[in-house]
């Protein structure tokens, strides 16, 4: 482990090198999943800023009992220097560790992306029935249902929490 952290290049001078490189170039990171317990972000960088597709792309996770420092509450700007690490290593500038995410790695964020989505899409299809039953007694007998699961009617708990989309969508079928 010594060996390795010996050899490793932070992400800052990774970033420096990067902009010395390439100063019309461009980061983005933006979270994906954000909750107080996890955090997913995906940064994207391109050679000249302008560019229809970014050059490369990394992604990175952090849960909050992952270790110390996330527990302190840097969970987020953990994730954020990751992700953005990980696609400078995609380009070359990943110092003398060579670190990079597997196969696998990118096998798992993509299937997460793509659970995510959907999780979103129908998350908003059953927010777009509930808001349908504004000012009914099915609105009234929902706010009742969420009270006792102790549970929120809000597009983000309904995308968050799949199993509670579908005990909502299984209320709103009976209502109809």
């Amino acid at each position: 482990m010594t060996d390795r952290l010996a050899n490793y290049e932070p992400v800052q001078s990774r970033i420096q090198r990067f902009w010395a490189d390439h100063p019309d170039g461009r980061i983005d990171c933006s979270l994906l999943e954000y909750d107080d317990k996890h955090v997913l972000a995906k940064a994207w960088i391109w050679l000249v800023n302008g560019d229809i597709f970014p050059a490369t792309v990394g992604y990175a996770a952090e849960v909050h009992d992952g270790s110390p420092v996330n527990r302190q509450g840097w969970m987020i700007e953990n994730a954020e220097t990751s992700a953005i690490g990980r696609a400078l290593a995609n380009l070359g500038y990943s110092g003398q560790s060579g670190t990079r995410p597997s196969q696998e790695d990118m096998y798992r964020v993509e299937a997460r992306d793509r659970q995510s989505i959907a999780d979103q899409a129908l998350a908003a299809v059953t927010f777009d029935r509930l808001k349908l039953t504004k000012g009914t007694q099915a609105a009234e007998d929902l706010k009742e249902f969420a009270a006792e699961n102790d549970r929120k009617l809000t597009l983000s708990a309904l995308a968050s929490d799949p199993q509670w989309r579908l005990m909502v969508d299984e209320y709103l079928d009976r209502d109809e």
